[in-house]
């Protein structure tokens, strides 16, 4: 998965004001989307210097988590991917309404509905409907200069997509870039977005719909695909 770094005050705006505020108690309408093998959330990360950055996480009922990647949940073989992604994997509690995520090291950190760091996120369905276009922005420093990675994903009608990517590297004396598109169709289930590439290729990535209000339901202003977060254009 990417780390995206997104700038602080647009995300911060995006937590007061889309995500709104959150009890430990969730209303029928969430329990429903919940009830499965698995529950899912996504928190809300400070980095380094001024941006933040939001990671889908799905709690397993065996007391497992893991950092939502590329691959769909469903198809994870869970000893092999802690295998290829240790630091990916941990333990969960729920204790007095927050959940308690110890990592591949040990180290333990607390999370709540309502603190503004621990948010549902949803499986897809047909309404709320999705935007047109979303965007992630990831940029990741170098030492002597930065690279930045803008990607979207323009959903043209309910089968057709666009994937395009602009990467860029900057440095006090040059900047360089490359685009790339891709074309084809998608179709999306619960939790996973197959995209069938007009080359032929064929990828299912993980995919999951924020959350806003009290009680929480869905919000598409912001999705997660094969891990990272994209914002809605307006």
């Amino acid at each position: 998965m990417k780390a995206p770094r997104l700038f602080f005050f647009t995300f911060l705006t995006f937590i007061m004001v889309i995500c709104g505020a959150y009890t430990a108690k969730y209303s029928e309408n969430t329990q429903g989307y919940q009830k499965s093998k698995e529950e899912w959330f996504f928190k809300a990360i400070s980095r380094y210097p001024v941006s933040i950055t939001f990671e889908p996480i799905v709690l397993f009922d065996n007391g497992d988590y893991v950092e939502v990647g590329t691959e769909p949940v469903g198809s994870l073989d869970r000893v092999p991917s802690k295998s290829n992604r240790p630091k990916a994997w941990g333990k969960w509690e729920l204790k007095g309404g927050r959940y308690y995520l110890t990592d591949h090291k040990g180290r333990t950190n607390d999370y709540g509905l309502g603190s503004g760091n621990w948010f549902p996120a949803f499986p897809y369905r047909p309404n709320p409907k999705l935007a047109r276009i979303y965007q992630n922005t990831c940029s990741t420093d170098i030492g002597y200069g930065s690279t930045l990675t803008i990607s979207k994903v323009t959903f043209i009608d309910g089968e057709h997509f666009i994937e395009g990517e602009n990467m860029g590297g900057l440095t006090p004396n040059a900047a360089t870039w490359e685009k790339s598109a891709h074309t084809g169709t998608y179709h999306i289930e619960d939790h996973i977005i197959t995209l069938n590439f007009s080359d032929g290729k064929q990828e299912k990535r993980s995919f999951a719909v924020s959350a806003k209000g009290n009680p929480a339901i869905p919000n598409p202003k912001m999705i997660f695909i094969g891990g990272d977060a994209y914002l809605a254009e307006e």
